[in-house]
């Protein structure tokens, strides 16, 4: 199950309407509707406020445990659900990697990453 199935299913066990748990827990209910149709994922805040709300881990709202603490054979599958097949394959790729290959990629990336930092800080200074 996914976030979107569990935030309603703990929703309407509480028997509240999504105006209702946004009132209670300080969000806006149609961001409620967006996650329980899922339209979008809920930030760190989000997950953190239905997790003391509803009294569960964030792992259960995450689909990666059950009701009772037990991992989920399907958590990786559910990780993975927004990834597109060409990202699943460079994560496969990647896994297949030798360390030394790992750190080199992981330098690269954080070169490039860096690299367009740079350039759209220099497009604002401008």
């Amino acid at each position: 199950m996914n976030f979107s199935k569990i935030a309603k299913e703990l929703r309407e066990e509480a028997g509240l309407s999504q105006q209702k748990l946004a009132d209670k827990i300080g969000l806006s209910s149609s961001a409620i509707a967006r996650w329980e149709l899922g339209q979008s994922e809920p930030g760190f805040n989000a997950i953190l406020a239905y997790t003391k709300f509803f009294d569960v881990s964030a792992d259960y709202l995450l689909g990666l445990e059950d009701d009772f603490g037990a991992r989920t054979a399907t958590a990786p599958a559910v990780m993975g659900e927004n990834y597109s097949s060409e990202e699943r394959q460079l994560i496969e790729d990647y896994q297949n990697l030798n360390a030394r290959s790992k750190k080199y990629l992981q330098d690269t990336i954080k070169m490039l990453l860096e690299s367009v930092s740079g350039s759209e800080q220099k497009k604002k200074e401008n």
